[in-house]
């Protein structure tokens, strides 16, 4: 009779363990997205504000008789960024949009992960070869009027926001990947 009762207590004991760690993974799952779904809302918001911010430049630097020769190259660089970060957009909602295994989900975040290191790279780049075009190109014109100061104070603030936004989208991707990385492992133990 005991030994019956012991199966019975084991078998329930069982089925209690598989439920919790079926939830325990569902758990997982519903963080890493919304992780991943508030990381896509953080990129739209970069987006809109790079659109948002092309009337502002063009509207400042005419109003400061910046050359168009200055003006439209930085447009033109700002809408390359946009159309880049649109593509980071589109595989960042595949990721958050898979429901399917987890190695589909593994793969798109990894080319994800890929494309935003070269994004990255690709604006530390820019961020530092831009405002040194632009300051050769409009020498003349900012050491005339005595604005030297507006330039070197543009490119510092440009390559300090660069080197934060920089360190906030690695450290934001590193934690989608631990995340997904523990759930990986949680699936095979």
């Amino acid at each position: 009779m005991e030994l019956e009762e012991m199966k019975q207590k084991w078998s329930l004991l069982s089925e209690r363990l598989d439920r919790t760690e079926v939830l325990r993974r569902r758990d997982m799952e519903c963080l890493f997205r919304r992780r991943a779904g508030s990381y896509l809302h953080y990129m739209w918001f970069v987006e809109l504000s790079g659109f948002a911010a092309l009337p502002l430049i063009v509207a400042i630097g005419k109003y400061r008789g910046v050359a168009d020769s200055v003006i439209w190259p930085l447009v033109g660089i700002v809408l390359c960024f946009a159309a880049l970060w649109t593509w980071a957009l589109y595989l960042m909602s595949r990721v958050v949009g898979c429901r399917g295994s987890l190695v589909e989900v593994e793969t798109r975040m990894t080319r994800f992960t890929l494309f935003m290191r070269i994004y990255l790279f690709q604006a530390v780049l820019f961020v530092i070869l831009l405002p040194t075009v632009m300051v050769v190109r409009a020498a003349d014109y900012y050491t005339a009027h005595g604005m030297w100061w507006i330039v070197a104070g543009s490119c510092g603030l440009a390559l300090v926001l660069c080197f934060a936004m920089i360190g906030w989208e690695r450290n934001r991707i590193r934690e989608l990947r631990r995340r997904l990385r523990d759930l990986r492992e949680f699936r095979d133990a």
